[in-house]
C-alpha cells in the first residue's frame, strides 16, 4: 500500500512508522487515521516485525486533530459514530498490538497526539519534546483514550490538573511525572529508540506478546484473575520453540535466536 500521510520502513525486525504531515505538525486527518488503521492491521500479522517505533516527521510529533479539516456539517450522532470508529480502528489496535511499540517523541505532542503517544508501551522523548492536553483550550473533552490512559500513567489527580489547565509539560517534567521513560538529546532520539527496539526485537515474540497483553489487563483485574491468566501464559510459554531455544542457548553460552526459533515452529 502507498501511504500519503505516513512513512513506513522495516529494518532488522523493527517497523518504524513516521507520521508524515510535517507542514501541519503531523496533525491527524481522516486519511491519516485510515492509513494507520490499514498499517496497524498489516503489522499485527507481519511475522518479520517484532517491535515498532512511532515518531513524527519534521519538528513535531503530532499536533492533534487538524482543525482545518474538521467536518462542521455532521450531526452529533454522526460525529459520535465517527469518533467511535477512530477509537476502534486506531486507539484499540495500537494499545493492544501484540508487539511492543515505542513512541519516539521528537517535538510537540498535543491533544490527540499526546494520547497516541500514551497508547504506546513507553515513550522516549527528545529534549525538545513537549506534551499538552490541549482540549480545554477549544472547549473539548480529551479524546483518543486520554481520559483512560493519562490517569493510569500519572495518577488521577495529576491527570485532572493537566486536562483542566491544558498547560505545556516539557520533556524533563514529563519524565519526572512518569509520562516519559527516557529523555535524550534531540539528534540522538531515533538512534536511542532503535537501540531499545533492537533489544526488544531480539526477545521471544510470543513471550513479549503475552507479557504486553497481561500488563495491559493487570490494573482492571483482581490478583486472583491475574494469577489465573499468568498460569495459562506461563504454560503456553513453556511449550514454545522460543523457550527451547532460550534454554539451549543458555547451555551453549550463546545469544538465543528467538525469531528463528519462532519461524521454525510455524513450519
Amino acid at each position: 500500500m502507498t501511504y500519503q500521510t505516513l512513512l513506513y520502513d522495516v529494518t532488522d525486525r523493527i517497523g518504524t512508522i513516521t507520521l508524515n504531515r510535517p507542514d501541519a505538525m503531523n496533525a491527524t486527518t481522516d486519511e491519516m487515521y485510515y492509513e494507520l488503521k490499514m498499517l496497524l492491521a498489516d503489522i499485527a500479522i507481519d511475522r518479520d516485525v517484532s517491535c515498532v517505533i512511532l515518531t513524527g516527521a519534521g519538528r513535531g510529533f503530532c499536533a492533534g486533530a487538524d482543525l482545518k479539516a474538521r467536518k462542521d456539517d455532521m450531526t452529533p450522532l454522526e460525529r459520535r459514530a465517527r469518533h467511535r470508529g477512530i477509537l476502534k480502528d486506531i486507539l484499540e489496535p495500537l494499545f493492544s498490538l501484540e508487539k511492543p511499540v515505542i513512541a519516539a517523541v521528537n517535538g510537540a505532542a498535543v491533544g490527540a497526539g499526546f494520547n497516541i503517544a500514551l497508547a504506546c508501551d513507553f515513550i522516549i522523548a527528545s529534549e525538545q519534546a513537549s506534551f499538552i492536553q490541549a482540549f480545554a483550550r477549544v472547549g473539548l473533552v480529551p479524546d483518543l483514550g486520554g481520559l483512560y490512559l493519562l490517569g493510569r500513567v500519572i495518577g488521577i489527580n495529576k491527570a485532572k490538573e493537566l486536562c483542566f489547565t491544558a498547560r505545556k509539560v516539557l520533556a524533563e517534567e514529563a519524565k519526572t511525572l512518569g509520562i516519559v521513560n527516557h529523555v535524550v538529546p534531540h539528534d540522538q532520539l531515533l538512534q536511542e529508540a532503535r537501540a531499545v527496539a533492537a533489544s526488544i526485537a531480539a526477545a521471544s515474540p510470543t513471550a513479549a506478546a503475552m507479557t504486553k497483553t497481561l500488563l495491559n489487563k493487570a490494573s482492571n483485574l483482581t490478583l486472583d484473575q491475574m494469577l489465573e491468566y499468568e498460569s495459562y501464559a506461563t504454560t503456553v510459554a513453556f511449550l514454545t520453540p522460543e523457550y527451547e531455544e532460550g534454554v539451549q542457548a543458555f547451555r551453549e553460552k550463546r545469544t538465543p535466536d528467538f525469531a528463528g526459533a519462532a519461524a521454525k515452529g510455524r513450519r
